[in-house]
């Protein structure tokens, strides 16, 4: 009988050995006796600094009677799960789908709909990946725009620099099949059983591309530098997607998953009236540390242990109702870079590569947006509202696409920084008042959290931590809403998805959305529900995943 032993307990170091041997020390026997040991899921915990440890869930066959056996102190013994097949029959009337953007909500969806023989086509407003890292490369070195080839449009979308991140909390099954893909094409098949699962930019954008190739070799179609600008839209309903060029695409489905920065595309749809909403998101700054200072304070003695990784941490402070700080995206081993898709605009954001060996430490450390901040009733009130904010950081870093930064120790006494600390930051922070760059109730928050942040983290607002604004891009600033069938509320024949249409909020849970679009729209064509992925996931669970 196969059997799942969850928070089981392994000594540092432990993990590395044949996982049996532990087993066979805590439940009886010889390891021999536990055949066919798996590592399904492991995380670190480091409650307690002088005994850091994993926690660890594996799956295992044995003869042995169990049933009578005391297990470590938390540990639970069960009959391991089944895991879920991803087979499906291919649909005998295949629909005409045209997908919207290529990042990890468009790229699952087209995934999933390959996987019953329907072929999509697949619009990317920016460049494929090589044109799109040397626009990026450009930016970062030179601190020249390209407005089309940036960290947030081109192929694999805003996620493929980003820290690469897998973490979700929304539980939904199709999960493992993103999981799946990503060890497939080329990640780590560490990320399969890691809590905090990391892939690193440097190997999501390898990734990007071979899964692309792959659904081109399926039948998939992707053009690049093909921005949507407009519907078509007949008695009611939604029937093809129109280029900026004129060109029309007849679809049944249009699947719309732009990402949260696709500022001219939320604008195109509410002129024709697409149901939406207002969203909160959150708005603040980058904070970055030395990494050794977080390791230090985060681990204890047992800081540098070689089975430690770079360590990371997740702070909130509340105010009240409807506010709170908190840190957002937290990149161990990262750098900070300049992420602004619009001139005249800075935006930061935070990625790391797989081996996380910057010696830098950055998170967001952002305040909560609500509805009733954005200064007006207009659906666009929060995209608008960032880009203000956007365009003031500009203006404070001197009209370049620098980053306006202050120490931490200068932010909280109101004081100019005549030195600022090291920082990771491309293409170059520059000395500013970010009193310029956020709203007052932002700042009020930021400077009541830190000292409360430094209270758990010894030095986090110490001299070596640096500010850098405007973390801004959060999330999307509106929800498009849609029917129980993944149909636009008012406009049948769109299927919003992903994190631009305000559901999803990171790589995973955009992924697992443009899964269940796929699914929607196979099932509309005839297909059976998919049991393994049946379960439904509120919006508010798919758009907090950080």
């Amino acid at each position: 009988m196969r059997r799942l032993i969850t928070n089981f307990p392994l000594a540092l170091g432990e993990e590395k050995l044949d996982l049996a041997k532990p087993l066979a020390h805590a439940l009886g026997g010889k390891p021999s006796e536990y055949r066919s040991v798996t590592l399904e899921r492991r995380s670190l915990d480091a409650r307690h600094k002088g005994s850091i440890r994993f926690l660890a869930a594996l799956s295992f066959e044995t003869d042995r009677d169990l049933s009578e056996v005391e297990l470590p102190p938390g540990a639970k013994l069960e009959a391991a799960p089944l895991h879920a097949e991803y087979t499906v029959a291919p649909l005998t009337a295949k629909p005409r789908v045209v997908i919207v953007g290529s990042g990890p909500a468009g790229t699952f969806c087209a995934l999933r709909l390959l996987d019953y023989g329907v072929e999509p086509i697949v619009l990317e407003r920016g460049p494929s990946m090589s044109e799109r890292v040397q626009g990026i490369s450009d930016l970062w070195k030179h601190g020249r725009l390209n407005a089309e080839a940036n960290a947030q449009f081109g192929e694999g979308g805003a996620g493929t620099f980003s820290d690469g991140k897998l973490t979700t909390r929304i539980g939904h099954p199709a999960t493992r099949y993103v999981i799946d893909t990503f060890v497939r094409y080329g990640a780590s098949p560490r990320i399969a059983y890691l809590a905090k699962p990391h892939v690193g930019t440097d190997v999501i954008r390898k990734c990007s591309v071979l899964i692309r190739k792959e659904a081109e070799a399926r039948g998939a179609v992707y053009r690049w530098k093909s921005p949507l600008a407009d519907i078509e839209v007949k008695e009611g309903r939604v029937v093809a997607a129109v280029l900026g060029n004129g060109e029309r695409i007849p679809c049944d489905a249009l699947v719309l998953a732009p990402g949260h920065s696709a500022r001219d595309t939320f604008e195109m749809l509410h002129r024709h009236g697409v149901a939406m909403r207002q969203k909160p998101f959150a708005m603040g700054v980058r904070v970055e540390h030395p990494q050794d200072l977080i390791d230090r304070s985060q681990y204890g003695p047992s800081k540098g242990h070689p089975s430690l990784p770079p360590a990371d941490y997740r702070l909130t402070c509340n105010f009240g109702v409807n506010r709170a700080a908190y840190s957002f995206c937290m990149c161990p081993g990262g750098e900070v870079i300049q992420c602004t898709s619009e001139e005249g605009g800075v935006v930061v954001n935070g990625m790391s590569n797989a081996a996380r060996d910057s010696g830098f430490a950055n998170s967001g450390l952002v305040a909560k947006i609500n509805p009733s901040d954005f200064g007006s009733d207009h659906l666009l009130a929060g995209m608008h509202f960032q880009r203000k904010w956007e365009q003031a950081a500009y203006r404070a870093a001197g009209e370049t696409y620098g980053a306006p930064a202050m120490s931490v120790k200068d932010f909280l006494k109101g004081r100019a920084s005549g030195h600022l600390p090291s920082t990771s930051f491309r293409p170059f922070a520059v000395g500013a008042d970010l009193a310029t760059c956020l709203p007052d109730f932002i700042l009020e928050q930021l400077k009541g959290a830190l000292p409360v942040f430094d209270q758990k983290i010894h030095g986090f607002a110490s001299g070596q931590a640096l500010l850098l604004a405007i973390e801004s891009r959060t999330s999307s600033p509106i929800q498009l809403l849609r029917n129980e069938d993944g149909q636009s509320a008012s406009h049948p024949g769109l299927y919003p998805c992903g994190e631009g249409a305000g559901f999803a909020g990171g790589i995973t849970s955009a992924a697992v959305d443009g899964i269940r679009v796929a699914e929607w729209i196979a099932q509309k064509a005839g297909a059976p529900v998919f049991q393994a992925f049946e379960k439904q996931v509120r919006a508010t669970e798919l758009a907090n995943e950080y």
